[in-house]
Formats: C-alpha cells, structure tokens, sequence
C-alpha cells in the first residue's frame, strides 16, 4: 500500500521524528534521516509502516509518502494512524495565541512555533510506556520496554524490527517472565494486570477515548498501579486529549522553575496553579516545557 497524505500548514517533521526515535536502540521502530519505520501487528502478523517526511514541510504541496507492506488495513486506517504519529490532532495556532499576551510568551514557544504532540501508534503503546516508565529514567525504561517487546512482540523478518505486543500478548505472561528481564515484581505485576483488564474486557480503551478526560483519568486510576501522574501521560501522549498536565513530573517541575526563574522546583500545588493558565491547551504547554529543558 502506497499513499500520499498532506500535511497541515508550518508542520515541523523535526518533533515528530525526534519523539519516535527517542530510543535509538528500539526493536519495534527506527527513525533513519526523515523516515520514521514502525512494526504493526495486525492479527498476529508483523507488519511495517514506513513514514518517509522528506517533503513534509516544503511551502508548496508539503506531503508524507506512506508504504505499508499489506492490504490487512483499509487506507483510511493507516492513514489516521499516521495522523496520530505526527501530531495532526493538535492545534498549536490557539495555543500560540493563547500565550501571546504573556510576558513570557517569548521563553515559553522559544524556537517552537508550530509544534504538535506527536502520539503513541496506538493508546496501548502509551499504556506500557507510562507503566513501565513509572519512577525510572527514560534510559531504563526504553530497555525495559526493548525487553518486554522482545519477549511478547512479533519478528518482522524483512526490517529485523519486532511488532509492539497487544493487550492479549501481554495478558498472557506471567510476572516471572518479566522480573526476568529486569522488571521489578510491582511494575510487572501492574503491566501484566493492566493487559488482563483490557483483555477481559473490564477495561476499554476505545470506549475511554470517546468520552471525557475526566472520565477517562477516573477509569485510569481505577486501575492498580496507575496514578495520576501516569494516568495523565497516557491521556496526554495515548489518548490525544488537549487540556492534560502530568503533574508531579519532574521534567515539568524543573521546567516550570526555569521558567519562572524560582529557587527550587515548585511543589503540586504550585504547579497546578502554573499550568491552569494554560488551559485549555495544557498538553502543547506541557510538550513545550519538556521541549525547553534541551534550549
């Protein structure tokens, strides 16, 4: 399957590419120059999508090429799964303009105009991303997930890259299998629990995602092993809904403390007081202050 999906005005391909290729040592996707590559399984199978973003922010006619190797998806569907990967749900000209009268406005967007969140495959990506990254520097938390992924994804022969696990494949390991590749028993224990709601159907990511956030983030919570802070991740990066802030994140404290130039990092409190004046855009003011930290 070959397409042709045009880009937004000003897209920025650069944001995109620098979140899926975070991990540059992953197994289930491999950003090279301006191709982003990522393994899908689709009933079982292993199956590539590649996201070539050479012409994605010329002024006339910006475009992604798409290939994948299937017909196992109607286009419409590669096609908003893409949509997620860069980003196209968000709406950086209302957040723009809701910090322009800001004093800080100038430190706040820095070189940044025209970023968009760019989001997880899939909500369950975002799901094993936040539960295994609970506590642990992004360091060890992509080699746990490099891990898992190797244990319970599907081989892709032609790319060498795995397909990320589903719930099912997940639901289906006990908590040895993971304690075994370096995972602590609770953070098994929470992703392997997690896996088996979902597979049981007693938690629907799909139907979450056609509410409200705030139902979402109550039914997250619900669940063992995930709190606010992961809950909202997931929201933010999974779900794609505008208005979240991870609070009690510590990127985000020392973000907000850089930009308000305090001396220590600000408490909860503080900070959801920081990011309610952002609202409703607090996710793309939440992505922008992660972003800062590397200014």
């Amino acid at each position: 399957m070959k397409l042709t999906l045009a880009m937004p005005p000003a897209f920025r391909p650069e944001y995109a590419l620098a979140y899926h290729g975070r991990d540059r040592l992953s197994v289930s996707e491999r950003v090279e120059g301006r191709t982003l590559a990522k393994t899908m399984l689709v009933d079982g199978t292993a199956h590539l999508l590649q996201i070539d973003l050479a012409h994605s922010d010329r002024h006339t006619d910006p475009h992604a090429e798409i290939h994948f190797d299937g017909d196992v998806l109607p286009p419409e569907v590669v096609e908003r799964i893409v949509s997620r990967m860069l980003g196209f749900g968000s709406d950086p000209v209302g957040f723009e303009a809701l910090v322009a009268a800001r004093e800080d406005a100038a430190r706040i967007l820095g070189p940044r105009r025209g970023l968009r969140i760019p989001l997880t495959a899939d909500i369950w990506d975002a799901v094993c991303w936040a539960v295994i990254g609970q506590q642990i520097n992004l360091t060890f938390a992509a080699a746990l997930r490099r891990a898992m992924i190797e244990r319970a994804g599907v081989l892709h022969p032609a790319s060498g890259l795995y397909a990320h696990p589903d719930p099912a494949r997940v639901a289906a390991l006990e908590i040895g299998d993971l304690t075994s590749l370096r995972f602590s028993r609770s953070k098994a224990s929470y992703l392997i629990g997690v896996a088996r709601l979902i597979e049981d159907g007693a938690l629907s990511l799909e139907a979450l995602a056609q509410g409200s956030a705030g139902e979402a983030e109550a039914a997250l919570v619900a669940v063992r092993g995930i709190g606010t802070w992961t809950a909202r991740y997931i929201l933010l990066r999974g779900f794609g809904f505008p208005d979240m802030a991870p609070i009690g994140d510590s990127g985000l404290a020392t973000a907000l403390q850089r930009l308000h130039g305090l001396a220590e990092r600000p408490d909860i409190k503080a900070q959801e007081a920081s990011m309610q004046a952002f609202a409703p855009h607090r996710s793309l003011a939440t992505t922008h202050l992660w972003a800062s930290l590397a200014d």
